[in-house]
């Protein structure tokens, strides 16, 4: 399974092009937020967005729940993608999703810098 990294500081748009970026490299499912998301339907896990404390959505956005964690972890394994895209605030944020989710290592970082401007 090929992890590609989606990167950038809180409110600069990556949600919103995630779909455009994930297209654009034939990808089909898209980790954002608590979520795990096939071609703008979410599949499983909890939104971060809809936590009361920014901690809290912190926490449920880094997969800390193992709850969460299992929840996620079995639709992956019953979609099996090719490839998932994964959406942080930075390198370390991405990488801590992808070990929590037993993913394999980022093998591709895309910042949102480099296509906020190709949106």
């Amino acid at each position: 399974m090929r992890v590609v990294g989606f990167t950038g500081a809180s409110g600069t748009g990556k949600s919103h092009r995630a779909s455009w970026v994930a297209r654009e490299r034939g990808i089909q499912y898209i980790i954002d937020d608590g979520l795990f998301i096939k071609e703008n339907q979410v599949i499983a896990g909890y939104s971060a967005k809809r936590e009361k404390t920014r901690v809290g959505s912190i926490k449920r956005a880094l997969f800390t729940d193992d709850g969460h964690v299992r929840e996620v972890v079995r639709a992956i394994e019953q979609h099996k993608p090719e490839a998932i895209l994964i959406l942080g605030t930075s390198d370390g944020m991405v990488d801590k999703i992808a070990e929590r989710l037993g993913l394999p290592e980022v093998s591709e970082r895309i910042y949102i810098d480099e296509v906020a401007d190709e949106f």
